[in-house]
């Protein structure tokens, strides 16, 4: 009986001493990861060196893989698992949306900097002329708002966790 109740003991300490973080953090610490890809992208430290766009995708990649292996886990924690298909289904379409606007963005901010003088013309006079655009400028500002845009869903994502009315204040472990 003394033995068991030893054990028992024994247990308990070793589970107060384990190391544990919240799935938050590791979203939020993932997402920062994206957004520094993009800064980079964004800062022109890749710019015509081709041997430094590893650091881009890799932590792009990083980043998207681990919001999108997270993200689920943390919608069935918060709204339960009985309608996760349907609470799921609108997470998951907030990303294509995202690649929508952020696709109109960065054709708008190319196409204005390739009439800026950002462009280098194909065959001039020629019935399909190309208008290509070279440098930061055809890409920097998307990019920067990008990482902005990155941002301001870290704080998001705060606030609904710890913010008044919080997940953290409504006993929800995530």
């Amino acid at each position: 009986m003394a033995n068991s109740l030893a054990s028992l003991q024994t247990l308990d300490t070793v589970q107060q001493k384990r190391f544990s973080i919240s799935r938050i953090t590791l979203l939020l610490f993932f997402a920062i990861l994206t957004s520094a890809g993009q800064v980079v992208l964004a800062s022109g430290v890749c710019q015509n060196h081709a041997d430094r766009f590893w650091i881009v995708t890799a932590l792009i990649g990083a980043g998207y893989g681990a919001v999108f292996s997270l993200t689920p886990i943390v919608v069935s924690v918060v709204w339960g698992v009985e309608n996760f298909g349907t609470n799921w289904g609108i997470v998951a379409m907030v990303p294509a949306a995202g690649a929508a606007v952020w696709s109109i963005v960065y054709s708008a901010v190319y196409q204005n900097a390739a009439g800026d003088g950002g462009a280098a013309r194909g065959n001039p006079g020629s019935p399909q002329e190309e208008v290509l655009c070279y440098g930061m400028g055809c890409y920097a500002p998307t990019f920067w708002a990008m990482a902005v845009s990155v941002w301001v869903a870290c704080g998001l994502w705060v606030f609904a966790w710890r913010g008044p009315g919080g997940w953290v204040k409504r006993g929800i472990a995530v």
